[in-house]
């Protein structure tokens, strides 16, 4: 009989069970225009024979309208500490209103058409499979929407193919 040792999440720092709590820059185009995110909710999995990633977008965020019109995005992971600034820029304005990737001193570059940030060690490009609003009715713990849903503005939570992996 094997013998197996308790393990607290925020110690195992590897693989698919990384929960570094880092952020990555969900990038999307719709037409011409390129916008990018700051996110840390999102992770890899298999389903539907396929190898996938999924994502968390707030309903009330700029990127989400990018997602659905175009039903690709990448996610870019750079240097936390390298890029502090520029993660915490992205997080904190609006594409809206101007073109916050350049105002962060960041570059577009694309892999077969999508968007990525060029600054990044490690791209994953993904073609959304499936999208579900996150509902008050679907959770059965309910301290996490007076925790994180206090206005009602719900997550989507995307699911996309990877198409590809990019590593510098």
């Amino acid at each position: 009989m094997h013998v197996f040792q308790p393990v607290d999440p925020i110690d195992v720092d590897e693989g698919a069970f990384s929960f570094n709590g880092g952020s990555m820059l969900i990038t999307a185009a719709k037409g011409d225009k390129v916008n990018s995110m700051t996110a840390s909710w999102g992770g890899v999995g298999y389903i539907w024979n396929k190898r996938v990633v999924f994502i968390f977008v707030r309903d009330s965020r700029y990127t989400r309208e990018f997602l659905e019109d175009s039903k690709e995005f990448s996610l870019s992971f750079l240097n936390q500490k390298e890029f502090r600034g520029a993660l915490k820029y992205l997080g904190a304005v609006s594409g809206r209103n101007e073109d916050k990737i350049a105002n962060a001193r960041l570059n577009v570059n694309y892999d077969d058409g999508i968007p990525f940030i060029d600054e990044a060690g490690a791209v994953v490009t993904a073609k959304v499979l499936f999208r579900q609003e996150f509902e008050e009715n679907g959770f059965i713990d309910n301290s996490l929407v007076s925790e994180f849903y206090k206005n009602g503005d719900y997550h989507y939570m995307y699911v996309g193919e990877i198409n590809k992996i990019l590593v510098r």
